[in-house]
This record gives structure tokens, sequence and C-alpha cells, in this order.
């Protein structure tokens, strides 16, 4: 009997719900309006977008993704983006979400482009047309560059002031400026290659797409084609003779190694092919040797991350404050530093106007030429060179 008054009531109650949720008006989900009739033109390796706007309540405007990784959030009324300098030989897909002011996005409409096309050949720019008067590593970069790019051309200042060095014809330049006795600043590097022309055909190179290598003085480019504030200029400078020592130079490339969150850039493109060193041998933590005992001059041109002028944030450190400030990642400094202070190698993303990349080479270990013997450690710092200009190809 108890039983089946138990089933009774659950009948009862089933029905009583039913009814219930019967009265009860279930709202239908809002409704994300997207854009319409999205399409493209493309120019070369310049990508025009044109959509329709959705006529909705609250629509803020668009996000244009650019293979799934944000290129720009623009405000209604706008209705066209222009995509400039794509990458070559992929394809490219581009996607417009119409965002609303409660923070949703719409479904995405999308379009491919793809631009085939050789890769350009690598350049690199004298800091002067006169040969006889580079620095010795200088002159010896420039012969390795001879040697191993027979496609490249080399450029003076001139030939960058006359305004035929597209990226179309250079993919990556590179510019090495390595001199005793040379002072501190941008401004003080060789008179030809600071020359407001050429500063200005820089400056235009690396916005359409031009990607730089920099390397030892030439660091301090970065900001006079502005890609960085004055104030974030390389800090960190020395252009003594140097001495004479026994130990071995070597670069690390784990910032943070002795903190408890490091960042490991061992798996990075331009340290690819290169052996570490075991702290056993160095007596630093491991890295990759760059310049072995005998005369070595003291010629770096990097960054102190401390230094307040930089106007950084230093949560959860400096080096990422840096990072967040330059948009780029610092991928190694000298082979003692196990904390966040000092960045000797820096890869510049690409940035707002700036769409090429930079890579800086600011550390006092690559040396071209080791004045008194051959560098035990030379193939090393041809190996990241050739690295860096097959990274930065385009």
């Amino acid at each position: 009997m108890k039983t089946d008054i138990m089933k009774t009531m659950a009948v009862v109650l089933a029905g009583l719900s039913l009814a219930a949720c019967s009265d009860v008006d279930i709202p239908q989900a809002a409704t994300t309006p997207k854009v319409e009739d999205l399409a493209m033109t493309q120019d070369g390796r310049n990508v025009t977008l044109t959509w329709t706007l959705p006529q909705a309540d609250g629509l803020l405007g668009v996000r244009v993704d650019k293979n799934g990784a944000l290129q720009a959030e623009l405000d209604a009324p706008a209705s066209s983006y222009l995509a400039r300098h794509i990458e070559k030989n992929m394809d490219v897909f581009f996607t417009v979400k119409a965002r609303y002011a409660d923070g949703r996005l719409s479904e995405g409409s999308t379009v491919k482009a793809r631009y085939d096309a050789d890769f350009a050949p690598a350049a690199m720019l004298l800091p002067q047309a006169d040969e006889s008067a580079l620095d010795d590593d200088e002159l010896a970069a420039l012969e390795w560059f001879r040697a191993n790019y027979s496609d490249g051309r080399v450029l003076t200042p001139a030939d960058m002031a006359a305004g035929d060095i597209t990226p179309d014809k250079y993919g990556e330049i590179w510019i090495q400026v390595d001199r005793v006795g040379i002072a501190m600043g941008w401004q003080n590097l060789p008179s030809e290659l600071v020359q407001p022309d050429v500063i200005a055909a820089l400056t235009e190179y690396v916005k359409n797409g031009g990607n730089l290598l920099l390397t030892k003085h030439a660091t301090q480019l970065v900001a006079a084609i502005g890609r960085v504030s004055e104030n974030r200029a390389p800090n960190l400078f020395g252009s003594g003779e140097g001495g004479v020592g026994t130990d071995i130079w070597t670069l690390n490339p784990v910032i943070g190694s002795g903190q408890s969150e490091p960042y490991d850039h061992k798996n990075h493109a331009i340290f690819a092919g290169l052996e570490l060193l075991p702290t056993s041998v160095t007596g630093y933590p491991d890295g990759y040797g760059m310049e072995g005992p005998g005369m070595r001059e003291d010629h770096n041109c990097m960054w102190d991350l401390n230094v307040t002028a930089l106007e950084i944030s230093n949560t959860p450190n400096v080096v990422k404050g840096f990072e967040t400030a330059a948009n780029c990642s610092v991928l190694a400094t000298w082979a003692h530093v196990a904390d966040y202070c000092c960045a000797g190698i820096v890869d510049f993303n690409p940035d707002g106007d700036y769409l090429g990349r930079i890579v800086a080479i600011g550390l006092n270990s690559y040396e071209w030429n080791q004045n008194d013997r051959v560098n035990d450690y030379q193939g090393n710092i041809e190996k990241m060179t050739a690295n860096c200009l097959e990274y930065l190809k385009q």
C-alpha cells in the first residue's frame, strides 16, 4: 500500500511540474548579427578588406583576425581594413567579426589571400662608403657576408638614401658597427649612416615590412628609426680597447636562469646548431660559446633593464615589462647573469606601423675579429649570424 501511494504522488508531482513549465515563457537566445558582404582586393602583398555592418543594437564595430591572431579592433562605422605586406608563399586567412557592447562577438566571415614569390636576397649596409676605413670587426663581417651570400648586395648609405631599397628587393638588411672609442648614442654612429635621408629610408624600409639585423653599436638604430622611444634605446654601452682574458665568453639563452620563473630560448631559431657549453667547462650557466681566451674588446651595446628611465613595469619582472612595452622578446644575456637585469639579444616583433622585424645583438662577446688569434668559437659567431638572416628572411 505504501509503495502504491508513493508512486501516485510521484505521478502527480511530475504532472504539476510539467504544468508549471508550460506556464513559463522561455526567452530566446540573443542573436548576434554578423558582418555581410565581406570582400577582398589584393595589390601585391597589400590586401584591402571591405564589409557591410549589421544594423543591430549595441554594435561597437569589428574585430579583424589574420590566421587566428588579432590584427585590429575597429569602431563603427568602419567598413574597410588595409592589411599591408602579407606573408609570402602561404595561405593567409582574414576573419571579420562584429563586436558588441556586452562583449559578444558574432560568427566570423572569412576570405583567403595569397602572395607567391621568390624570397628576396639579403643585403649588408655598410656604415660608410670607404671600405678601407672600416673597423677590423666590420671588415671581417663584410668579408664573411660576401663569401657566403653570392646573391646578396653590399649597400652604402648613399644607396639607402637613393630611395630604391625596398623589402621586395631585399628582405633583410644587416648593419654592423663595432668601433673603439665611439661615443654612446645613435647620433654618434658614423656620420654617413645617420644622415636624415638615410634614417628616413631605413624607417620607411622597416615600416613597409623590411627586416633588420643590427649588431653591436648598430643596435642603437632601433631608436633612430623610431621603433622604440629614445628613452628605451640601448643604455649599457662600451667602446673600450678591452684586454686579455683566460675564460670563455658565452651567451646565456635562459633569461632568469637562477630564478623561479626562467624564460628558456634555447630552441629559438637563431640558436639552431649551436652547441651548449656546460657549467663545468665555463663556470657560468649553460650557454653558447662566443669568444675564447685572448684579447677581447669591451663593446657592449645592450639594455640594462633595471634603469628607471626605461619606464617599464617590474611586474612580474623587468624582462616582461620591457617585452610588453617594446613588443619584443629578450633572447639572451651575458654568460654569468642568472637574474632578469640585462638584455643582450632582443627580437623586436612587427609593431603598429612597423611591419618589419628587427633582431638586435649587442653582446660584447659577438666579436668578428679576435685581434690576437683566431677565435675558438668563430663558427658560432658565423652560424648564429646565418641563423638570424634566415630567420628574418621574407
